[in-house]
């Protein structure tokens, strides 16, 4: 089948894994409701309504009514990225979503102090996590970010934009590289257009990036360069407090010009990791178990009553997160030994 623009939906991202999990669902319809199923993917989302690429191109589509009477459960509500069975109703009606097919992927995070779920992205092979050389540039929170794409499954990659305001990057990348082993780092000017042809070489066809990072720090610049066309709002930075402004407000899955796709996600202020087996983790839980412990400048590492340590032990965090934790601020691994 043939998708948008001439893009075959093998080049949106779909393969035998999404064919044979469709299969199934659709061969339960009768052969005259069956005529009428089609596949799709998610690339926008406006309240209740989904901007749906199809055969035929991007179409506007609204939930089933049994989807809808699931809303609180996450697997049954789309979310950029996603592949659905979809049904095609008489002329000038959107398309009814009827079936979420299973994620290959899920990009999630952890809201409500860790207890709950928030999926961010789905059937996602990338992240590249967007920063700056000056007051946006936060170690922890690049830690976290870090964690929270590893978490999902997914491989991360940094990019350092914005080069041209500092005279010397090095430090900077040296600090992002010491987060995690063999974590890729790109220094780039996106407004410039320097550093981009590194980006594009990880663009494949059906291979699906996505962009996250705070406001401001140049992720809809980027999408618009690698597009090849201002298709993403750019904003201006607060010269007050080097804030950026929200100028995406809302996710967007884009085909790039040559191959390959690429989601523009809102500024996230934070991140705290969401683990799979449902328990809040990473170094957000690691910050509210530390109000326990008895010193407050805790290094946790060798202090009594420390309770980080307690909760390493107790297999409510796990020492590598911990190991990452301290790294990301510059505390000591181990305390030396007196002489």
């Amino acid at each position: 089948m043939k998708g948008a623009v001439g893009h075959p939906l093998q080049d949106l991202g779909w393969t035998d894994f999404f064919a044979q999990a469709a299969a199934p669902f659709m061969a339960a319809f009768s052969p005259e409701a069956g005529t009428e199923l089609e596949v799709g993917r998610i690339v926008g989302a406006q309240r209740a309504a989904y901007q749906v690429w199809t055969a035929q191109g991007p179409e506007e589509a609204l939930l089933a009514g049994t989807l809808r009477q699931h809303a609180a459960e996450p697997l049954s509500q789309p979310v950029i990225g996603d592949w659905l069975v979809v049904q095609r109703l008489p002329a000038g009606q959107p398309l009814r979503i009827v079936h979420v097919l299973p994620r290959r992927t899920t990009f999630a995070r952890a809201v409500n102090g860790g207890l709950t779920e928030q999926i961010i992205a789905a059937n996602v092979d990338l992240v590249f996590i967007v920063t700056t050389p000056d007051e946006d540039f936060d170690l922890l929170r690049l830690g976290r970010y870090v964690a929270a794409v590893r978490q999902s499954g997914v491989r991360p990659v940094v990019l350092l934009n914005k080069t041209d305001l500092v005279r010397d990057t090095a430090p900077f990348v040296e600090q992002i590289r010491a987060l995690a082993s063999g974590l890729p780092v790109h220094e780039i000017a996106a407004a410039e257009e320097r550093g981009l042809g590194a980006l594009r070489a990880y663009f494949q066809p059906g291979v699906t990036a996505a962009l996250i990072g705070s406001s401001g720090v140049g992720k809809s610049t980027l999408t618009n360069r690698l597009l090849g066309r201002e298709a993403a709002l750019t904003g201006s930075v607060r010269q007050s407090d080097q804030q950026g402004r929200h100028t995406t407000t809302a996710r967007t899955l884009y085909a790039l010009p040559e191959g390959g796709l690429l989601i523009d996600n809102p500024g996230l202020r934070d991140i705290a990791v969401w683990d799979m087996a449902g328990q809040p983790a990473g170094f957000e839980m690691i910050e509210e178990v530390a109000a326990d412990c008895r010193y407050r400048k805790c290094t946790h590492t060798t202090e009594p009553g420390c309770a980080v340590k307690r909760a390493v032990q107790q297999g409510k965090i796990t020492a590598e997160t911990l190991t990452a934790y301290q790294q990301s601020r510059g505390l000591p691994l181990r305390r030396p030994k007196k002489r």
